[in-house]
This record gives structure tokens, C-alpha cells and sequence, in this order.
């Protein structure tokens, strides 16, 4: 199994998400890059932001969330201290070979380890690439299609 190296962003990391966030295999799930930029989460302290490497190479981008500091949010129903999940592989040639289950997998267990009751994730529901990775890492889904605020999504959790 490969060993990923997921290290906080750091400001100079931010010209490099914002050149992923155009391609456009991560504009059709996440939109346009100046929808909810990174630079504003850097120092927010209810998300953490994440580089995804392997091998020394930057490959992807992932951000845990307290779910509790958003009041109503789509993952409510968990436990205090769960977390929400959001990701996408920013190179190319890195999509569609397994990376994401593993990087994913290896990520919330992270999480679990420091004491995290639950995560939960919200891909699109048409993202089913996606849904494959998050199921693969061991999340099932727990709703079908809802509206929540940043859009439509099909809602997935894992327990510790």
C-alpha cells in the first residue's frame, strides 16, 4: 500500500490548489476557483486544509471540518467532535487509479486515532466516481439525494 504524506497547506501551497482548482476535472464538482477559496479556510480554526503527496509529489487536496460549527448542517446527526470531508485529486493522471480510497482511508484514520467519533462526506450525486471512493474507504450512504447549502449531495458516513 502506498504511504501518502497529507501536510497542512501552508500559504505558498495556495498558487498550486488554485491552478487544480481550474482543471476542469475539479471545476465540475467543485466549481469555479473563486467559489469558496482556500485562502479564507487557511485560518479559519473549524477547518483544517491538507496537501495530499506521494512520493514528494503534490497530488491532492483534502479539508476536515468541525460539522457542529455550522448550525443547521447536513451532518448534524453525528456525534460531537465528528468531522465533515471534502477532497479532489488536482493532477490529472493521478484520477481513476485508486489513489483517493487509499489517501481517504489513511486520512480518517488519522482522524480516528486523534479521537474523532465519526466523519462525514457529501459528494455530489452524480459523482459517482466519488461515491466508489468513499464506499472503498469504508463510508456507506446514509441518505439518498438532499438540497443542502452548497448544493445537491448524496450524504455518506463512517463510524469509529
Amino acid at each position: 500500500m502506498d504511504a501518502y504524506c497529507i501536510r497542512p497547506v501552508v500559504e505558498a501551497d495556495l498558487p498550486l490548489i488554485s491552478r487544480w482548482r481550474a482543471h476542469p476535472h475539479v471545476v465540475e464538482w467543485w466549481g469555479e476557483p473563486d467559489v469558496e477559496p482556500e485562502v479564507e479556510e487557511l485560518g479559519d480554526p473549524n477547518i483544517d486544509i491538507w496537501l495530499v503527496e506521494l512520493a514528494g509529489r503534490p497530488f491532492a487536496f483534502v479539508q476536515d471540518y468541525r460539522v457542529h460549527a455550522w448550525d443547521p448542517h447536513p451532518f448534524s446527526y453525528l456525534p460531537p467532535a465528528s468531522r465533515g470531508l471534502d477532497l479532489f485529486i488536482g493532477e490529472a493522471d493521478m484520477v481513476g487509479v485508486g489513489h483517493g480510497q487509499r489517501f481517504l482511508r489513511q486520512h480518517v484514520e488519522a482522524l480516528f486515532a486523534q479521537g474523532v467519533p465519526a466523519v462525514g462526506a457529501d459528494p455530489h450525486p452524480d459523482n459517482v466516481r466519488a461515491q466508489r471512493a468513499y464506499e472503498k474507504a469504508g463510508f456507506a450512504i446514509v441518505s439518498g439525494p438532499v438540497e443542502t447549502p452548497w448544493g445537491r449531495a448524496v450524504l455518506m458516513d463512517r463510524r469509529a
